[in-house]
């Protein structure tokens, strides 16, 4: 039967003059086929198409009748979606009416519950609340050279083997590249495959489009991002612009998820692959093949799109420290002074380096050192200060090995609750001389042969009266050693014996336990 529209279309064209055989003419016209002759008859007879056509004709709803209806409506209504699943719905059905004894069945079959839900939702009588639909707007090809679109993939290929990838897509000519490796991307590979990228392609694009991801964004709060140092870093020696796609959106940089999952079906599902290497050796190949086939976004084959048109618009390469190549590198002879010197500015290095030999180039406002492996030093600001000497603080002198050496053998003999506060005091007083300093500490100590506890009591009072000198330790350690002597004779509390065990007489301790009584006594009156 016809649908009421149909209807209403035939009277329509009737109205306008149509005989019976210009209406299916006018339908194949369409493109749509044509209602049968008798159809086209009955309904062109007819004055008005009817209020209710085929009423008569329709049958009884075996479920449209209480307490079914009112339990379907109810669970379509608090399904939230729309596409349901009939057969769990009518086994909800089944457990409600049959099992617990109301009904021996149910009035019908899954595909008589199929069609009466579909009535159900033609008639409105399901309400849903109104979808909250995502509006597209069409994206527009960027100028040539402008954008590249980055996104990473992930293909486990058995239990230990996990292939890693990362896809660089041009958005104008649809020109793919693909770098793989078998761990995760870091900040410093994923440069390293962008700039490698740059170098295939022969120039830079102007702006790199990204995700929200950890390799290269830090954070983002409400759309204000903070790259990572590294990405952040490469940005400025490139001079790039980046655009941060929004976090969890994937929708947003379709071209990119497409080639992710391109790059999975049809290069990884037909190859047995059992390790990074055979990646290795067919991805050129295949990225070759499919830059040079029909893009079905497009119609035009990437690569010629690139050599023809967007090849030319790509900005000049820069240097860059993550060039593999080691083209722009300059071998540098580093003298007795651990400093490379770039027009007429000289440039720390660590000292380790000193009469050695080490890479060096520049990139923007940066100069990079390198060591012959071509592993990163250092990096520095260029000055603009010529005859200047630019030094990273963690290229200053360090402190010297002597002076260590006998710091852990002073503290493995004397160490106590001052010890640290007597070793700051001499290294702040005698600079480089600290080592001889305490040298010279050290060998008075062991000629002296003290008792641990009197070298305390001496480091103590050296502290509360700022004596950080070899010669005021001395002082301090004589003028306590007379007075040990003096009080010996009398009852000595320093006495040297072969073992160095000092021995006390039970009359110190009597004598001073008056003279606690005597000093609380006082302090009461």
């Amino acid at each position: 039967m016809l649908t009421k529209t149909t209807m209403q279309e035939i009277q329509d064209l009737k109205l306008q003059g149509f005989t019976q055989a210009e209406i299916a003419s006018y339908y194949t016209k369409q493109g749509k086929k044509p209602p049968s002759r008798p159809t086209i008859a009955k309904y062109y007879a007819m004055d008005v198409v009817p209020d209710h056509p085929g009423e008569k004709l329709a049958k009884d709803k075996a479920f449209d009748k209480e307490p079914f209806k009112s339990a379907i409506l109810r669970i379509l209504e608090n399904n939230e979606k729309t596409d349901y699943c009939m057969s769990s719905v009518y086994d909800v059905l089944e457990e409600s009416f049959i099992e617990n004894g109301e009904f021996d069945h149910l009035p019908g079959n899954e595909q008589t519950l199929r069609n009466y839900i579909h009535y159900l939702e033609e008639t409105g009588q399901v309400h849903h609340d109104p979808d909250h639909k995502r509006v597209y707007e069409h994206v527009f090809d960027t100028p040539p050279g402008d954008q590249m679109l980055i996104d990473f993939g992930e293909k486990r290929l058995g239990k230990s083997v996990d292939i890693f990838f990362i896809c660089l897509l041009l958005r104008y000519s649809r020109f793919l590249l693909v770098y793989a490796q078998d761990h995760k991307f870091n900040a410093v590979d994923a440069c390293t495959a962008i700039y490698t990228a740059f170098c295939r392609l022969g120039g830079r694009v102007r702006q790199l489009v990204i995700d929200q991801d950890s390799v290269f964004v830090a954070s983002e709060t409400y759309g204000e991002v903070i790259k990572t140092q590294v990405f952040e870093d490469f940005c400025t020696e490139q001079e790039l612009k980046v655009w941060t796609c929004r976090k969890a959106d994937p929708e947003s940089k379709g071209p990119i998820e497409n080639s992710v999952g391109f790059v999975k079906k049809n290069f990884f599902s037909a190859r047995n692959i059992t390790c990074i290497d055979d990646v290795w050796r067919s991805l050129p190949g295949w990225l070759v093949r499919k830059n040079n086939r029909v893009h079905q976004a497009t119609y035009c084959v990437p690569s010629v799109v690139f050599e023809s048109n967007e090849k030319k618009a790509l900005s000049p390469l820069l240097p860059s420290v993550y060039d593999k190549s080691g083209m722009n590198l300059i071998d540098y002879e580093i003298g007795s002074q651990p400093y490379l010197t770039y027009k007429s500015c000289r440039y720390s290095v660590p000292k380790k380096y000193a009469y050695s030999t080490v890479k060096y180039m520049v990139s923007g406002n940066k100069i990079h050192i390198l060591d012959m492996d071509r592993k990163h030093i250092c990096s520095h600001n260029l000055s603009e200060l010529r005859g200047s000497y630019n030094q990273l603080p963690e290229h200053k002198k360090e402190e010297g090995g002597a002076y260590l050496e006998i710091l852990e053998k002073l503290r493995s003999k004397w160490n106590c609750y001052d010890f640290m506060h007597f070793i700051n005091g001499f290294r702040k007083e005698n600079g480089h001389f600290v080592a001889d300093q305490l040298r010279a500490v050290d060998r008075y100590l062991d000629e002296q042969k003290p008792t641990k506890s009197f070298v305390a009591m001496v480091m103590k009072e050296c502290c509360e009266n700022y004596r950080y000198k070899y010669s005021q330790f001395k002082a301090v350690f004589d003028l306590r050693k007379a007075e040990e002597q003096a009080t010996g004779e009398e009852g000595t509390t320093y006495r040297q014996t072969g073992t160095g065990v000092e021995y006390k007489g039970m009359d110190v301790y009597t004598r001073a336990f008056q003279d606690r009584i005597e000093k609380a006594e006082v302090e009461k009156v």
